[in-house]
């Protein structure tokens, strides 16, 4: 079997009904496979993120045709070679959530504690959404991140009990046995 390379596709623009169908087919119709991917709707706008992978020359048929579905999807296509990533260093993988109500800065706070202590974040999702008696909005983050294994989750936790009282966030964050699934 040749070796499988990877190709991240990118695609936004107006959302409609059969998208996901329409470009799930172009891929597979190149021999590709969808390994990994994100997709939503945001006010209307689908928004795709995908890592394919196939053949070099099954991945370049990708490649060549992004214009021919971005024409045939009305979607904006981009199409990006994976660069080549260091070994990671030994780390944990953790699940992160917090909610609190809505105000700007929350992403900016959290992320900035994260990159201080070296801390990436492999993937992350919000919402804003109305609470259930009140209608008042709520934001929530849940977060996959990896801890550095040298890092205190002492250290971390102190950051995030501060944070916590200065912007009466409810923050949790606890062990998950692998990125997608805690324990």
């Amino acid at each position: 079997m040749a070796d499988r390379e990877n190709l991240i596709v990118t695609a936004v623009g107006p959302d409609r009904t059969g998208l996901v169908k329409q470009i799930s087919e172009f891929i597979v119709q190149r021999g590709c496979n969808i390994e990994d991917s994100k997709m939503a709707v945001f006010c209307g706008e689908f928004a795709l993120i995908a890592l394919i992978s196939g053949t070099s020359g099954e991945l370049a048929k990708i490649t060549q045709g992004a214009e021919d579905l971005a024409r045939q999807t009305n979607l904006n296509v981009w199409v990006k070679t994976p660069t080549g990533k260091a070994p990671a260093a030994a780390s944990l993988p953790y699940r992160l959530t917090a909610s609190l109500m809505d105000h700007p800065g929350v992403v900016y706070k959290l992320s900035g504690i994260l990159s201080d202590l070296g801390i990436n974040i492999e993937s992350m999702e919000t919402q804003t959404y109305a609470a259930p008696v009140s209608g008042t909005p709520i934001f929530r983050l849940e977060a996959m991140i990896s801890v550095p294994a040298g890092l205190s989750t002492n250290r971390l936790k102190e950051r995030f009990a501060e944070v916590e009282r200065e912007e009466n966030i409810d923050i949790e964050l606890s062990l998950a046995t692998r990125f997608g699934r805690s324990d």
